[in-house]
């Protein structure tokens, strides 16, 4: 079993170096005054070996690129490749170095930029700037959206550690406490620790940490999120938006479910921003308990109210008290509005400018 783990690990450092060298050709075929005159694999220099060295010349003049690949590239992995490059650099004249990896971010771009460094993605995403040739290609999508990053900050419990992070980004953690915070086991928040570190959303000082990139940690969670993951149940009532929210408060407290307005509901009551003829609840409890008492009536069209089942319990951390009224998070009110039609993301900037930017 391990001799064929490792020839899979071969197998995908291959082909990775085989789609590296193809995407970076195609990137410098672009160059009308670049020729490509030798491409060489595991070149050494000061007793280090490179991946690529490709020896070029530039409006006739010799050059080379000096390429070094990564099988992730978040930003502090980025930066101990420049690093790498920098060091490779010393033992080739009129060189220039190149990062390639499956996909390269914004932030991840930017750092080598300022290191004077090149870089390209699978993705076709491209910067080089040496000598008169200059490349900047950016906005193409990842391609590899289930990463390993996304599959393990923003699944339901690992999502837990950013509810509680934004909440209070300038707060410092501690592994175990954070852990205990969040409800979730200190070897996940310890992954999730080292996942957070690795794309620079969080600090580390004295074994504690905090969240640094509140705003970005914020959208990469909406991108990845969407209000449907919750079961939503349909239903109308012929009682007013201030009935429906006392009788759910009276039903839900009786039988001792947690239950928050969401979407419109949620916001009206923190930031009024727009009116929305639908009533939105998280409950957590038997939703056809809550409708018969409430005589709902199950329709497929014309509903005027969605009852939600949450689909973790991470959904009422934060839970707000307002006027009496239980109300989901900030937070959660800003991912549920995001990306819903009509109006939810108006609704959403509200909540943000009035509610959370100043804590970020």
């Amino acid at each position: 079993m391990v001799k064929q783990s490792y020839k899979v690990k071969q197998f995908i450092e291959k082909d990775l170096l085989k789609r590296a060298k193809n995407s970076i050709t195609s990137v410098i075929s672009d160059i009308t005054f670049l020729a490509l005159k030798d491409f060489k694999t595991n070149a050494r220099t000061n007793n280090k070996e490179v991946d690529f060295v490709l020896s070029t010349l530039i409006s006739g003049k010799p050059a080379k690129f000096i390429v070094e690949v990564k099988s992730q590239g978040e930003p502090r992995l980025v930066r101990m490749a420049i690093a790498q490059l920098k060091d490779y650099l010393k033992g080739f004249k009129d060189s220039y170095g190149i990062l390639v990896a499956p996909y390269l971010s914004d932030a991840s771009r930017q750092i080598c930029k300022e290191a004077g460094i090149g870089c390209v993605d699978l993705a076709g995403n491209a910067f080089l700037s040496f000598k008169n040739v200059f490349i900047d290609r950016s906005g193409r999508p990842n391609p590899f959206a289930a990463t390993r990053l996304l599959k393990s900050v923003f699944s339901p419990k690992s999502s837990r550690i950013l509810r509680v992070l934004l909440s209070a980004p300038s707060k410092k953690w501690h592994v175990e406490d954070l852990s205990k915070e969040a409800g979730i086991s200190i070897g996940l928040a310890s992954r999730v620790k080292q996942a957070l570190l690795s794309e620079e959303w969080i600090k580390e000082e004295n074994k504690s940490f905090y969240l640094v990139k509140p705003e970005e940690v914020l959208n990469q969670w909406v991108n990845n999120y969407s209000y449907e993951k919750n079961q939503s149940f349909s239903f109308y009532s012929g009682l007013t938006e201030d009935q429906i929210e006392t009788a759910i408060k009276q039903e839900c407290e009786k039988r001792k479910y947690r239950y928050g307005l969401s979407l419109f509901s949620g916001a009206r009551k923190v930031a009024p921003f727009v009116r929305f003829m639908r009533f939105f609840s998280y409950i957590d409890g038997n939703i056809e308990n809550i409708a018969k008492a409430l005589q709902l009536k199950k329709v497929e069209t014309g509903a005027n109210l969605t009852l939600l089942q949450p689909y973790d319990e991470g959904i009422f951390y934060g839970l707000q008290d307002i006027n009496g009224i239980n109300v989901v998070s900030d937070i959660q009110l800003y991912l549920d509005l995001k990306n819903y039609k009509g109006r939810g993301e108006e609704a959403a900037q509200a909540i943000f400018e009035q509610r959370i930017k100043t804590k970020c």
